[in-house]
């Protein structure tokens, strides 16, 4: 069932004559969505938007207008779109869990997937205190590089006992050593990159090849792996960039998110 679409005073106007810039609808019985940067869209399209953003597991929203930098405030979108109470359940526990996964101290419990907190970045023994109470007491300590449980006799370091870690998420770096490429964009690529500042994994699905990683919410290209702060200060073009693609990784940053 579709809610009165109605303006949000400062961030969103209702027009029934500008159409749809991802449907080009321009009924005149139908209310559209003046957006904060100034592109309109219906209720419907911002709810299909929403529900692709979600499919997706990622929680920013950009623009959907072409060269258009500018991402929608969630409370904005979700003014817009037709969320049911689950839909939008969702999207608030992938802001909070992103917001949580930002400090590369903090790592989800590999069993219970609670998060977890290690207090140094130099240490990879970090102690889940649900799976903890759960075994009696007995503590639960695991790797936050390659997330299996703690096998080292002394609870601490980097090194955690198990074969093939070493410190560094090996499962990780087997995906980036396997993965196929695909042409992205008319260019050859690997379709699974880490993000050059935490090393969280991202598989490319469509769009443009400027990404934002959900780990840390650094923005980089996917071909050359070059990063930047802001999407804005990104050097290369988002649908036809002409820089060098990087070979496959195989190293990754040890701070995880």
């Amino acid at each position: 069932m579709q809610k009165n679409l109605v303006a949000l005073p400062g961030h969103v106007t209702i027009t029934t004559t500008e159409p749809d810039m991802l449907t080009f609808d321009n009924s005149p019985l139908v209310k559209r969505a003046k957006m904060p940067c100034g592109h309109v869209i219906s209720q419907e399209s911002m709810t299909d938007y929403c529900l692709s953003i979600l499919g997706q597991r990622k929680h920013v929203f950009p623009c959907p207008n072409l060269g258009c930098k500018t991402e929608w405030p969630f409370f904005v979108v979700a003014h817009v779109a037709n969320l049911t109470p689950q839909q939008r359940q969702e999207f608030e526990t992938l802001i909070q869990d992103n917001e949580t996964s930002k400090d590369p101290r903090n790592q989800r419990c590999p069993t219970c997937r609670t998060w977890c907190r290690r207090h140094d970045l130099n240490e990879n023994c970090v102690e889940c205190s649900v799976c903890t109470a759960k075994q009696g007491g007995r503590r639960f300590l695991y790797c936050c590089d390659c997330l299996r449980e703690w096998k080292a006799s002394i609870a601490g370091g980097r090194t955690c006992g198990n074969g093939g870690c070493g410190g560094t998420d090996s499962r990780r770096l087997d995906i980036l050593a396997s993965c196929p490429e695909k042409e992205i964009l008319r260019r050859l690529a690997p379709v699974v990159r880490g993000c050059p500042k935490c090393g969280t994994l991202l598989e490319y699905k469509d769009a443009c090849t400027q990404m934002c990683c959900t780990g840390c919410q650094h923005y980089f290209c996917f071909y050359c792996l070059k990063g930047a702060n802001t999407k804005a200060e990104l050097k290369c073009k988002p649908y036809d960039a002409t820089c060098t693609i990087a070979p496959r990784q195989t190293t990754l940053s040890s701070t995880s998110p």
